[in-house]
């Protein structure tokens, strides 16, 4: 997926994701105002069941799925899905929870506590979307400037979804419901204060997190001023690397 088309679709995921979680209660109030329904009692429940029930959480699940398929085919597109693939769907299932709550109460993205408790993997997501939605495409070579920036962005990253994993605290739910597998609950709730000391390195606290996030975006716009630096490929050579493919 190059990059337009993989813009697109990232604004179109989003712009389903604001509608469900800003629009949709407004067009639900407009509609009950406008049918008359609320002056009888119970008369509205049927339409509020069906808007709230179902369309509102078939909108958010589908802006997630949008979002996390146009990363994966542009992933493709750049030959980085094998590394990065994993990667990018750890941050996306560490930042479900935070969208759902965000979709269920609109108002708390304003709340400073709320932008105080974003998941982590959450920014290195945001990050790494906005990386690829500059115009890398055929003969171009994406994260990859040099072995030492190539090198830290990829330890980053790691850390970014090691991270993810250690602070979902729901991680432990979600896998033993999903795989029927209590016992795995059992082991990731043990496992993760462990995983937590030894990524904030016994201190307790979330700052050596944001150091990797912030070495991470730096490496990001370290690989975009490199490639923007880096000759254009000749048309030949990109044919070439097309038919090697």
């Amino acid at each position: 997926m190059f990059a337009g088309r993989y813009l697109w679709w990232m604004l179109m995921g989003i712009g389903i994701f604001l509608f469900a979680t800003l629009s949709l209660d407004y067009i639900t109030w407009l509609m009950i105002q406008l049918s008359g329904c609320g002056d009888m009692a119970g008369a509205c429940e049927p339409a509020l069941r069906l808007i709230s029930g179902v369309l509102k959480p078939a909108c958010i699940w589908t802006a997630i799925g949008i979002l996390f398929m146009a990363t994966l085919l542009r992933l493709h597109t750049l030959s980085l899905i094998w590394f990065w693939g994993p990667i990018v769907a750890i941050w996306f299932v560490a930042s479900t929870p935070i969208l759902l709550f965000i979709a269920a109460d609109a108002a708390a993205l304003t709340q400073p506590a709320t932008l105080a408790l974003l998941p982590v993997a959450f920014l290195f997501l945001a990050a790494f979307v906005t990386y690829l939605m500059f115009a890398l495409e055929d003969g171009d070579i994406p994260l990859a400037a040099s072995v030492p920036l190539r090198l830290t962005l990829r330890l980053t990253a790691v850390y970014g979804a090691l991270a993810g994993v250690a602070f979902m605290p729901e991680l432990s739910r979600i896998a033993g419901t999903l795989l029927d597998m209590p016992a795995l609950s059992v082991v990731i709730a043990l496992a993760q204060p462990y995983l937590q000391t030894v990524l904030t390195f016994g201190t307790g606290s979330m700052a050596p997190a944001y150091a990797v996030l912030a070495a991470f975006i730096a490496a990001l716009a370290a690989s975009l001023l490199s490639h923007a630096a880096a000759p254009r490929p000749s048309r030949s050579a990109i044919m070439l690397r097309r038919l090697r493919r």
